[in-house]
């Protein structure tokens, strides 16, 4: 008999204080779903020019590959979490693993782009009907005492996938198991998914506000400005920003300032918006949502601009660059375990030490190139980017807490879907805004600059994300000490 949780306004109380007494079993099973997620974005990265030779894409093609995924997360998350709302999140969990796992069989037997594209698409919308329900099916089910704790294992979770996923896929296309190739890197999320789908018996089932309505118009006006203003910034640095692209993002404002008045224009008349914009009324969640944003775009500039000096200035390969980057996971992972009981200590001080550890992070590692730009495993800078993925596990993951913390029980899922949305607009977002100082400071097409001009090129970019990660610290200021 499946358990509902429901959080109307009369009751809003009472749900959230609602416990399950398997929610940590149930934790244990909507956290595989996020790890799933995890794992196929990194693996597919490392098998990318491997399926590029495959399939016989062009290089734009190979690279709709992986936006078309994030594209496809973007457009429908906050969607996703109003149907998680009024539908069941526990229902939308699993139409979402039944699509991601049936997009992975798909894409293991692919063998034109024209079908790998629109497979990652859907992949990407199935990943948007998983990512908001497990937030806020966390935020209902757990008393506030354990709520910490149930996203500091999240985000370790997520630290694991990050730190992992780079060298599991490395080693499963090394490995040629049944000489699949990189297809295996598809086939392997079909038995994990099926698992998960056998497992969510145990999550129970919970909804938002029983009074609410879903908005289609508003998702179509909301989706179609959201595609206009991703999908550009994807494409628009390769492409060397043509015409088109900034057409698209002048439409997208357009778009989404209408978005913005017809939404609060159906709250004023009492009918029933895509998103009750009073949301940001909540002072924690406004600074929080900010804060994200700082957090999040230098998070992403930083790894873009690591990946890229590694790869085309050092040209290291695909294993080299994932065991760079272990440190940081392994960082990350570190602090997102301890995050919970750190903060239970000593409140919103810790993120502050998180963004703070962020963006010094980026400085040291700046002094540390002018002393040698190119090893970047030496024991020194591998320290310098473990303080860098534990000050962001010590900012990022208690933060996901601090903000969705600030919001009803009824809007759980709008208020997830919303700060994922972010999360992932600040990916695109601080990738383009990155890659156009990195291409203008570096001054030469990459086949053409040298190791000196990748140094400059990445260092002034290293500067922006500490500044970032400072700004960061800056908002956190304004969050009350205990959350």
């Amino acid at each position: 008999m499946t358990t509902l949780l429901s959080a109307s306004p009369a009751r809003e109380s009472a749900a959230d204080h609602q416990v399950h007494p398997k929610r940590w079993y149930a934790l244990a099973v909507m956290l595989l779903s996020i790890l799933l997620i995890s794992l196929n974005t990194y693996m597919v990265q490392v098998a990318l020019p491997l399926i590029q030779d495959s399939l016989h894409a062009a290089f734009s093609e190979a690279q709709l590959i992986v936006t078309g995924f994030s594209l496809g997360l973007a457009i429908a998350l906050i969607v996703s979490g109003k149907l998680g709302d009024l539908y069941g999140r526990k229902r939308m969990m699993a139409i979402g693993v039944s699509g991601f796992t049936i997009m992975a069989a798909i894409g293991g037997i692919a063998t034109d782009p024209a079908v790998m594209i629109p497979v990652r698409v859907l992949q990407g919308l199935a990943a948007a009907l998983i990512q908001p329900q497990v937030l806020s099916t966390l935020q209902v089910c757990f008393p506030p005492k354990e709520k910490a704790l149930a996203f500091g294992i999240y985000g370790a979770v997520i630290g694991i996938g990050f730190a992992f996923g780079l060298l599991l896929g490395g080693m499963i296309v090394e490995w040629n198991v049944f000489g699949l190739g990189w297809r295996a890197i598809f086939f392997i999320h079909v038995p994990f998914g099926l698992l998960i789908l056998s497992l969510l018996p145990i999550v129970p089932e919970s909804r938002g506000a029983r009074e609410q309505r879903m908005d289609w118009a508003g998702a179509f006006m909301l989706g179609a400005g959201l595609f206009l203003l991703v999908y550009p910034l994807s494409e628009g640095q390769k492409q060397g920003w043509p015409l088109w692209t900034l057409g698209c993002m002048l439409a997208a404002a357009l778009i989404l300032f209408k978005f913005t008045v017809v939404q609060i224009g159906k709250r004023n008349r009492g009918t029933y918006p895509l998103i009750d914009l009073n949301i940001f009324k909540h002072r924690t969640f406004r600074v929080g949502i900010l804060t994200a944003a700082m957090i999040y775009l230098g998070m992403f500039s930083f790894f873009f601009i690591l990946t890229y000096y590694l790869q085309f200035g050092l040209r290291y390969d695909v294993q080299a660059t994932s065991l760079v980057f272990l440190p940081l996971g392994a960082g990350f992972f570190i602090a997102s375990l301890f995050s919970s009981r750190l903060v239970g200590r000593w409140g919103t001080k810790v993120l502050r030490l998180g963004a703070i550890a962020m963006g010094s992070g980026s400085l040291l590692l700046i002094g540390s190139l002018r002393v040698d730009p190119v090893h970047l495993l030496h024991t020194r800078n591998m320290g310098i980017l473990t303080i860098y993925g534990f000050g962001l596990g010590l900012a990022a993951t208690p933060l996901v807490n601090v903000v969705l913390g600030a919001v009803p029980a009824r809007d759980a899922g709008t208020g997830s879907g919303l700060f994922n949305t972010w999360m992932y607009l600040a990916n695109s977002i601080g990738v383009a805004l990155i890659g156009l100082l990195f291409s203008a400071v570096l001054g030469n097409s990459s086949g053409g600059a040298e190791l000196p001009d990748y140094v400059r090129a990445f260092t002034s970019a290293l500067a922006v994300t500490g500044g970032l990660g400072f700004l960061a610290y800056i908002c956190l200021c304004f969050l009350p000490d205990r959350p």
